[in-house]
């Protein structure tokens, strides 16, 4: 399109099937109604979106940077490798929306609603999610064409505080470092998550599956694992003394050593070396 007004707000709205690669770097665009549009790789760097609507919206590579999107819609939008780099995106909505390989990066997502969402190889390294909606999302990794699978969603060190990821497929994601304090991860596959040292104290894990998860110096302090998978988890140097709801054969499964701490309720028992048993202290 030619002659482009960034700040007419009806003609971009009677235009937004038809906007794809335009340039609308810092516009004041406030409750604009961009849904069902074709803004493919549109220019959005530093606009004002606040409120506004991109309900099913083809936005793939759109660059949405230091962008203000609060309380913006994206539900079932199409988002592949959109860029929100220190995007504001408190109260934003993107229910089912497809976000992956987003860069999300830096991002304030503080209350927003990524329920049910892909975030495959989505990258949110030092964004803040605190209370945000991540019920049944997918932060997984993908089939290559190479043949292998890559590596799940990446959120080192994210703020998590008190989010929802009930039931959320985290197979594989990057973990590390994020602060997961009073989130509730029940349910969720952390299948081969990378979880070092981050800090899920008070979170509750009950029914979530650990399996090959690395947990090596996490603080979880006051955690619920309540029927918790802990297959081969990596729990080596880990203190576990104030954790709830921790079984003697969850201890049993997992990876531990001399230095890992347990309740006062139970007891390892070393079979050789490498090898040991958690019971029930009588």
């Amino acid at each position: 399109m030619e002659n482009i007004d960034k700040n007419d707000l009806l003609m971009l709205q009677k235009s937004k099937k038809k906007l794809s690669s335009i340039d609308l770097n810092c516009a004041n665009l406030d409750e604009i109604d961009f849904s069902f549009g074709n803004l493919i790789s549109t220019n959005f760097k530093e606009a004002s979106l606040k409120r506004a609507n991109f309900t099913s919206a083809k936005l793939d590579s759109a660059d949405f940077t230091k962008s203000d999107l609060s309380c913006a819609n994206f539900s079932s939008a199409k988002l592949f490798k959109t860029i929100f780099f220190k995007a504001k995106l408190t109260d934003a909505n993107f229910t089912e929306s497809d976000l992956m390989g987003a860069n999300l990066s830096n991002a304030n997502l503080t209350s927003a609603n990524l329920s049910r969402c892909s975030l495959v190889e989505a990258n949110l390294i030092d964004s803040d999610l605190t209370k945000a909606n991540l019920k049944e999302a997918k932060l997984v990794g993908r089939y290559t064409r190479e043949g292998y699978f890559s590596r799940g969603a990446n959120l080192t060190r994210c703020i998590l505080k008190s989010a929802d990821l009930t039931s959320a497929d985290c197979h594989g994601a990057d973990l590390a470092d994020t602060n997961f304090r009073e989130a509730n991860l029940s349910n969720a596959n952390l299948i081969e998550t990378d979880l070092r040292r981050a800090n899920l104290s008070g979170s509750n894990l009950t029914g979530a599956n650990l399996s090959e998860a690395n947990l090596r110096k996490s603080i979880l302090e006051g955690a619920n694992f309540k029927d918790a998978i802990l297959s081969e988890t990596k729990l080596t140097g880990v203190d576990l003394r104030n954790v709830t709801n921790l079984s003697p054969e969850e201890v049993t499964m997992a990876i531990i050593d001399e230095k890992t701490k347990v309740p006062e309720y139970l007891e390892i028992i070393w079979i050789s070396d490498d090898a040991h048993e958690c019971k029930a202290r009588p």
